[in-house]
């Protein structure tokens, strides 16, 4: 017999002995009492009955069992084929974790793969408290073929109420880290860690043998947002090349309380909508594509240590001047905030239609201007809030924001310039920016900043050799400070000491917010904290 039915019984037949002799008041606190006894019962009966899936396991089985995948805590699972969901309402988590180290490990081990987890057209499933690693460092050689696979797949059509959650991804070889495909809706992306996702345009975060400018893999998304309704909530998004985050229409979508962050790689964007995506055009005008309900609000971009080149741009042209003719309609963008030496331009509004932008803040600094239409035909300069008056319509902007002087189409340094031998482009630094890049890569690897010499010495080196941040941080790997501090690190496994350093800040940083893996500290504080532990 189970505890449940015992306890039932036992309790059962007690009430019945005492009903008579009982008064109203001892049978009510009898009966919470009952009630209590067996909610504990159930919970660890619940508990029991969990089955842990140990590493070496067929995971896949266990999903087409129809059965909730429960991981080893600090466990490595090792992942040759894609994990697909099956049912509705299935999930995948570490069991029980209590902090951000017990998280199991789930790595990507073939060269062909680019995915880790597909949850397309599946109703209700979930992942939480997993540690999600495309491992694009150690695998190397990176398959063309893969890169239209994202790391997690989620979204599709007909899928509601998916939730991503308490996870951290690190390493992925595709385009995108988390696609929330159009078709879904009523989507929870929250509580996430996102650290890294491709190489940017001068090569940073490059591992061994990749060419991406030559042969089309380089940029990596953070999160692709598509499903209608969306909640993108308190993630903490590190150096991604392409986007923090983009939202391709995604009628009904909030994103609220995130950072994304540049630390060491160029993030062509920080928060994106800018993507004309036929699937939400309105049948009576496909060039008016539906951003109704969509608030971008309390978010934080930090352009600390390397470009952004837009932090927040609304519309098709600032991206790709050709999409020019398409109008974004409805949305938000209100009470974000911009800062950092490393930023270009804030938020840029151009081709939109009965938009609010509204109380955003820039403490940040801009410099380096954009490519535009080439060296003939340059954009506006760098500042916080640009518009162009006759594309904006029937919209309430912040008075902050300056109509344009020239331009503001493909405010991007991403395409005209030469390729070096590695297959990238260099662009001369703002003057800003320069400085940005230095002091971030001495207090990321010495865990100070430089002083005045060092500072002029290294912002001249950049310039002059056309050099970029992951080299001057080889540079700053040999230096016997470095050594000191971290122990000796060969500079080509520059990306996993990296990895290996912010993972560990986190966790620090985490632990010293919460002693509640459930109570989740705000990204914001929990990326302050990290800096904090990596500087102390």
């Amino acid at each position: 017999m189970s505890i449940i039915r015992s306890l039932a019984c036992g309790i059962g037949v007690q009430f019945c002995r005492l009903f008579g002799s009982l008064s109203y008041m001892n049978i009510k606190h009898f009966i919470f009492a009952a009630s209590l006894v067996l909610g504990c019962a159930l919970y660890a009966e619940s508990i029991s009955r969990v089955v842990i899936t140990p590493p070496g396991a067929d995971l896949q089985a266990v999903l087409d069992a129809g059965q909730d995948l429960c991981l080893e805590q600090s466990a490595v699972y090792e992942i040759d084929k894609a994990l697909v969901f099956k049912f509705e309402g299935q999930s995948i988590t570490t069991y029980a974790p209590k902090s951000l180290d017990d998280y199991a490990i789930l790595r990507i081990t073939n060269r062909d793969l680019g995915q880790l987890i597909d949850g397309n057209q599946m109703d209700g499933v979930r992942i939480e408290h997993l540690l999600l690693d495309g491992n694009r460092y150690r695998l190397s050689d990176l398959a063309k073929k893969i890169s239209t696979q994202p790391l997690v797949f989620f979204g599709g059509s007909g899928a509601e109420r998916q939730i991503v959650r308490a996870c951290i991804f690190i390493g992925p070889r595709t385009w995108s880290t988390l696609k929330v495909h159009e078709g879904g809706s009523d989507i929870l992306v929250e509580n996430n860690i996102f650290f890294g996702a491709g190489s940017d345009v001068r090569g940073n975060g490059r591992e061994g043998v990749e060419n991406p400018h030559l042969d089309g893999r380089s940029w990596g998304d953070g999160i692709s947002c598509a499903a209608q309704r969306t909640t993108v909530r308190n993630n903490l998004i590190i150096d991604s090349t392409d986007v923090g985050m983009v939202f391709f229409g995604a009628p009904g979508s909030i994103s609220d309380g995130n950072v994304v962050a540049t630390v060491s790689r160029e993030s062509l964007g920080g928060i994106n909508l800018v993507d004309p995506l036929k699937y939400w055009a309105f049948d009576e005008d496909p060039k008016s594509i539906d951003y109704r309900g969509v608030i971008i609000k309390n978010n934080w971009i930090d352009a600390r240590g390397a470009r952004i080149h837009m932090g927040i741009p609304v519309g098709a042209t600032p991206w790709v001047p050709s999409k020019r003719g398409f109008t974004f309609v409805g949305g938000t963008v209100e009470n974000n905030r911009f800062t950092g030496g490393a930023a270009a331009y804030s938020i840029v509004l151009n081709g939109i239609r009965n938009f609010t932008v509204k109380g955003n803040q820039s403490t940040a600094l801009y410099s380096g201007i954009a490519e535009g239409f080439g060296p003939k035909n340059r954009p506006d300069e760098p500042i916080a809030f640009a518009y162009d008056p006759d594309a904006v319509a029937d919209s309430e902007i912040q008075p902050e924001f300056e109509p344009m002087k020239r331009h503001l189409n493909h405010l991007l340094r991403c395409n005209h310039a030469p390729l070096n031998y590695m297959g990238y482009r260099y662009y001369p630094y703002g003057v800003h920016e320069v400085v940005a890049v230095v002091d971030t890569a001495f207090e990321e690897m010495l865990g100070r900043l430089p002083d005045a010499a060092q500072r002029t010495h290294y912002t001249s080196w950049l310039q002059a050799t056309k050099s970029n941040a992951d080299q001057l941080r080889h540079l700053l790997m040999a230096k016997p400070e470095f050594i000191e501090r971290h122990g000796y690190h060969n500079p080509d496994g520059l990306q996993l000491f990296r990895e290996k350093l912010w993972l560990e800040a986190i966790s620090s940083s985490f632990q010293g917010l919460t002693d509640n893996i459930q109570h989740w500290p705000a990204a914001a504080e929990l990326y302050k904290g990290a800096w904090a532990v990596i500087k102390s």
